[in-house]
Protein backbone atom coordinates (compact mmCIF):
# COMPACT_ATOMS: atom_id res chain seq x y z
CA UNK A 1 0.00 0.00 0.00
CA UNK A 2 1.25 3.58 -0.97
CA UNK A 3 0.37 6.32 0.91
CA UNK A 4 0.66 9.99 -1.00
CA UNK A 5 2.27 12.85 1.17
CA UNK A 6 -0.45 16.15 1.61
CA UNK A 7 1.22 18.88 0.28
CA UNK A 8 1.88 21.63 2.74
CA UNK A 9 -0.46 23.98 0.87
CA UNK A 10 -3.53 21.35 1.30
CA UNK A 11 -6.23 22.54 3.55
CA UNK A 12 -4.68 26.39 4.08
CA UNK A 13 -6.66 29.16 3.22
CA UNK A 14 -4.64 31.94 1.21
CA UNK A 15 -5.67 35.86 0.32
CA UNK A 16 -4.12 38.03 -2.45
CA UNK A 17 -2.77 41.56 -2.14
CA UNK A 18 -1.37 43.84 -4.53
CA UNK A 19 0.12 43.05 -8.22
CA UNK A 20 1.50 39.81 -9.25
CA UNK A 21 3.50 38.58 -11.81
CA UNK A 22 0.51 36.21 -12.52
CA UNK A 23 -3.46 37.37 -12.61
CA UNK A 24 -5.58 35.98 -9.46
CA UNK A 25 -7.34 33.71 -10.87
CA UNK A 26 -3.94 31.96 -12.46
CA UNK A 27 -2.88 31.72 -8.94
CA UNK A 28 -5.72 30.56 -7.43
CA UNK A 29 -6.00 28.02 -9.40
CA UNK A 30 -2.24 27.10 -8.59
CA UNK A 31 -3.28 27.12 -4.94
CA UNK A 32 -6.18 24.82 -5.34
CA UNK A 33 -4.31 22.69 -7.54
CA UNK A 34 -2.28 21.75 -4.12
CA UNK A 35 -5.52 21.54 -1.86
CA UNK A 36 -5.25 25.48 -0.89
CA UNK A 37 -8.31 27.39 -0.14
CA UNK A 38 -8.20 31.38 -2.15
CA UNK A 39 -10.50 33.23 -0.14
CA UNK A 40 -10.66 37.78 -0.43
CA UNK A 41 -10.62 39.11 2.68
CA UNK A 42 -8.29 38.53 5.28
CA UNK A 43 -10.28 36.57 8.59
CA UNK A 44 -9.25 34.55 11.54
CA UNK A 45 -8.98 31.77 9.32
CA UNK A 46 -6.77 33.02 6.95
CA UNK A 47 -3.16 31.03 7.13
CA UNK A 48 -1.44 33.23 4.38
CA UNK A 49 -1.70 36.58 2.99
CA UNK A 50 0.45 36.69 -0.19
CA UNK A 51 2.01 40.04 -1.02
CA UNK A 52 2.42 41.54 -4.17
CA UNK A 53 3.52 44.92 -5.83
CA UNK A 54 1.36 48.31 -5.28
CA UNK A 55 -0.18 46.26 -2.18
CA UNK A 56 -3.27 48.12 -0.26
CA UNK A 57 -3.00 48.86 3.45
CA UNK A 58 -6.31 47.24 4.90
CA UNK A 59 -5.67 43.56 4.02
CA UNK A 60 -1.74 43.74 5.64
CA UNK A 61 -3.09 45.39 8.38
CA UNK A 62 -6.00 43.32 9.07
CA UNK A 63 -2.53 40.11 8.65
CA UNK A 64 -0.80 41.68 11.33
CA UNK A 65 -3.20 41.85 13.81
CA UNK A 66 -4.52 38.59 13.54
CA UNK A 67 -1.07 37.21 13.21
CA UNK A 68 -1.64 35.69 9.92
CA UNK A 69 1.87 35.04 7.93
CA UNK A 70 2.57 37.31 5.06
CA UNK A 71 4.58 36.01 2.09
CA UNK A 72 6.00 36.95 -1.00
CA UNK A 73 4.75 35.46 -4.45
CA UNK A 74 8.22 33.76 -4.84
CA UNK A 75 7.92 32.17 -0.98
CA UNK A 76 4.74 30.95 -2.48
CA UNK A 77 6.23 29.27 -5.81
CA UNK A 78 8.69 27.62 -3.33
CA UNK A 79 5.97 25.96 -1.76
CA UNK A 80 4.40 24.54 -4.54
CA UNK A 81 7.38 22.80 -4.56
CA UNK A 82 7.33 20.95 -1.35
CA UNK A 83 6.21 17.00 -0.70
CA UNK A 84 6.03 17.15 -4.92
Amino acid sequence: MTVKAVHPIHGKTFVITGVLSKTRREIAAEITKHGGIMTGSVTSKTDYLVIGQRFGNTKVSAAFRLGTYTITEEELREMFFENT
